[in-house]
């Protein structure tokens, strides 16, 4: 049998009813009741046809939930590991330039050490040298006066 639609074996039925005659005074119809249980036998038969079509189509709907949803987790998922990378990219550019300025700090502090004892040593060797100019000065005038008491 061919596949049938439910919704024109439907309207048949409908079909069926409108052409059949009226009781009088009552409302009702008189339908043919084999042409009847012929078309209900149809029904019957295209509704398995329906309910597997429909149930393809929920099946084929929910794998396609199914993967859309498994696509934005898998989103969501490199989305989260984008944003840890820039958090750890941004915190090991603020732990290194906290480093840098650390190093900066210490090597300014080193060379002001350096030259405050370059300072202090230049300071020591000009007054040693001082001391010996002045001893060799008292040498120098001594001598003078030596020879000066000589002549």
């Amino acid at each position: 049998m061919n596949r049938v639609n439910l919704l024109v074996l439907i309207d048949q039925l409908e079909a069926l009813v409108e052409k059949a005659p009226e009781v009088p005074l009552v409302g009702k119809v008189l339908v043919d009741a084999d042409e009847l249980f012929d078309l209900l036998d149809v029904i019957r038969s295209a509704i398995p046809e329906e309910v597997k079509r429909a149930e393809a189509v929920s099946s084929e709907m929910d794998k396609m939930i199914a993967d859309g949803q498994q696509q934005a987790e898998r989103m969501v998922a490199k989305a989260e590991e984008y944003a840890t990378k820039l958090v750890r990219s941004s915190e090991i550019y603020r732990q290194a330039e906290a480093e840098s300025k650390l190093l900066l700090e210490d090597t300014k502090r080193q060379a002001e050490e350096m030259e405050r004892g370059a300072r202090e040593y230049a300071k020591e060797v000009l007054s040693n040298l001082s001391d010996a100019l002045a001893k060799t000065l008292q040498v120098v005038e001594a001598g003078k006066q030596e020879l000066s008491g000589e002549n």
